[in-house]
């Protein structure tokens, strides 16, 4: 407190253009030379500030699983229709989110393991209610080890590394004790301040801990042709590429 604005990163640049939006962003496109082979030139700066309560929101509920290879915010799914969710995406995300690490599972060519069923459906549960059974039934369960199979992404079926961050633009506190949230995707490559919004519903618990409870996509932008996400490989894609084991 009382101290003042440091400078951590200065950079000068030419821009091809720049745009700033209704919503309070201002994208800048920095100029690149013929031929460039690197990293996006465009830059996002929200200018008009957020409601406080939805930066909170956002940081508790939204950040930490964001857009980053899961369909968790883009897709329509809810408790009791969980089905077009990829949990094999949400166990990795939310391993990262419990343990501050990734899963410790090498993603190699045609990697494939056994992980226990205790460690994939505590992950799993300690962030939806769904039941074992539910857990068990939408990945390669193997009763016979009592364990799931895993097979890392890998370069074939690994996304953007560009895709966008998510910001919460809406909280309300309905009847039931759950909170419903309005998230919108900020996506700076493509200079879009609202690729997808969705409203996110979730179910505050005790000391802090909460559930997903459901997901309803209200609109994509109209620019938006192709998604940064990418299903994982099918069973069948798998062995096609890889091989059977």
């Amino acid at each position: 407190m009382g101290e003042k604005p440091k400078i951590n990163y200065y950079n000068e640049f030419e821009t091809n253009s720049w745009e700033y939006t209704q919503k309070g962003y201002l994208f800048l496109e920095e100029a690149r030379p013929a031929g460039y082979d690197g990293p996006p030139g465009q830059k996002a700066f929200r200018v008009k500030p957020l409601d406080s309560v939805c930066r909170k929101a956002c940081r508790v509920y939204v950040t930490q699983i964001g857009y980053d290879r899961n369909n968790l915010l883009i897709t329509d799914w809810n408790e009791k229709e969980p089905e077009k969710l990829d949990f094999y995406d949400l166990y990795e995300r939310l391993f990262y989110v419990k343990f501050g690490e990734p899963v410790p599972y090498e993603a190699s060519w045609g990697a494939e393991y056994q992980v226990p069923e205790q460690e994939v459906e505590e992950v799993l549960q300690n962030y939806f209610s769904f039941h074992t059974a539910t857990i068990r039934e939408n990945m390669m369960y193997q009763p016979e080890s009592g364990t799931f199979l895993y097979r890392p992404r890998g370069l074939k079926d690994g996304g953007s590394p560009y895709g966008p961050y998510p910001e919460v633009t809406g909280y309300e506190k309905l009847d039931d004790g759950t909170i419903r949230l309005t998230v919108e995707a900020v996506w700076t490559w493509k200079m879009l301040d609202c690729a997808v919004k969705s409203e996110l519903i979730v179910r505050p618990g005790q000391e802090g801990s909460f559930d997903y409870v459901s997901c309803r996509v209200l609109s994509w932008d109209e620019r938006v042709t192709n998604s940064w996400y990418k299903p994982r490989f099918t069973k069948e894609e798998w062995e096609a590429y890889y091989g059977k084991k």
